[in-house]
């Protein structure tokens, strides 16, 4: 049996990188500032072809007193996803980047998709370039923090956590002993109960930790049998190029927009994009070559990814989905949160109730420690 780790945006929070959206749109607010009042004398308001600048009505104000969450009068965009993203931040008070995107695709006509495409383009070199900064200056040395995701990484898989499904398929693996039919059922009901009384250990043959980050934190566990796919690509690598975008083939309004016959309205789709490398090929691969199970590790599992999520999910040899859920405080984590999510990734509810561990066998990422 084999394990995939999904690693998503809250491993990297976990280690202390600062790689969230509202990071990242808080340093790009700084760099505006700072670009504006360091701009020459001669600097004039109306010519700036930046995508988002500062009025030159603000150039008397105090920095601190406005910006894109207190005033963004203060703000002039050429950008309009950056223009739409800062704006519907007020109506949410969160950034959901890729599902914004998706929003303003819904609404795009052929007078309209050029631009976006182009202004997403700009965005998300402005990302990459942040999070480079942000990889350039992490320096992981907590060992604590190390052992501690390692030992989730390494930890056996027990029976109890397996589907009922899953279950069987490895209690019959002991019922070849029999030639008969009624052998190989009693066979396979006895080592099923054994199984199940001694909540019997599985240690995978090997480990994938599939990477939706951008950023190198899954290679400090590559070590052994394990391998790292960049599902999402890499940082500054022509060879696996970040994606960023869409994901959700599922969506009722997806063949909407593939109706519509118009490869600018698919330019930033994930599963239009995986074709450029054969990352996701691989992850098929890996899938298809024997029973795993899957440990959530900082991945929101969101519709954004919903296209490869549910491939994973109810692929025949997926033998369960182990949430390791942020512990806020003593009381509070969000399991719960996680899992609803993860429902939406599931056709079938059925397999959903069966292969998601329950939260009694789960665990969170990092223990919780009281301050």
């Amino acid at each position: 049996m084999n394990k995939i780790v999904l690693i998503g945006n809250g491993f990297d929070l976990a280690h202390g990188m600062k790689t969230s959206y509202n990071d990242f749109i808080d340093d790009f607010e700084n760099e505006i500032k700072n670009e504006f009042y360091h701009r020459s004398i001669n600097d004039d308001d109306d010519n700036n072809d930046s995508d988002v600048y500062v009025s030159e009505t603000y150039k008397y104000f105090n920095p601190s007193n406005y910006g894109f969450k207190k005033d963004l009068s203060a703000f002039k965009f050429n950008n309009i996803f950056f223009e739409y993203v800062l704006n519907r931040f007020k109506a949410v008070n969160y950034y959901d980047l890729e599902g914004f995107f998706y929003d303003m695709l819904k609404e795009a006509d052929v007078k309209t998709i050029a631009k976006l495409n182009s202004d997403f383009y700009s965005f998300i070199n402005h990302l990459e370039k942040y999070l480079t900064k942000v990889e350039n200056q992490f320096k992981e040395n907590d060992s604590n923090l190390l052992s501690e995701i390692s030992e989730h990484i390494d930890s056996p898989i027990l029976f109890n956590e397996l589907s009922q499904e899953a279950k069987r398929t490895v209690s019959k693996i002991h019922d070849v002993l029999y030639n008969n039919e009624a052998g190989k059922i009693r066979s396979m009901e006895n080592f099923y109960e054994r199984y199940k009384k001694s909540n019997a250990p599985f240690k995978q043959k090997t480990s994938l930790l599939l990477n939706f980050n951008y950023t190198e934190t899954a290679d400090l566990y590559t070590k052994g049998k394990s391998q790292t796919i960049n599902i999402h690509g890499e940082l500054n690598n022509v060879e696996n190029p970040i994606i960023f975008g869409y994901g959700d083939e599922l969506d009722s309004e997806y063949s909407v927009i593939e109706n519509k016959n118009d490869n600018r309205f698919l330019e930033h789709f994930k599963s239009i994009n995986y074709a450029k490398t054969d990352n996701y090929k691989q992850v098929l691969e890996y899938i298809d070559s024997d029973l795993f199970q899957i440990c959530i590790m900082g991945h929101s599992c969101g519709n954004t990814d919903r296209t490869l999520l549910n491939t994973i999910f109810e692929h025949d040899n997926c033998a369960s989905v182990k949430i390791y859920y942020h512990q806020r405080s003593a009381t509070q984590n969000n399991y719960l949160d996680i899992y609803k999510n993860i429902s939406r990734n599931f056709n079938s509810k059925a397999k959903l109730r069966d292969r998601v561990v329950n939260q009694s066998f789960c665990k969170p990422l990092i223990g919780f420690i009281e301050k």
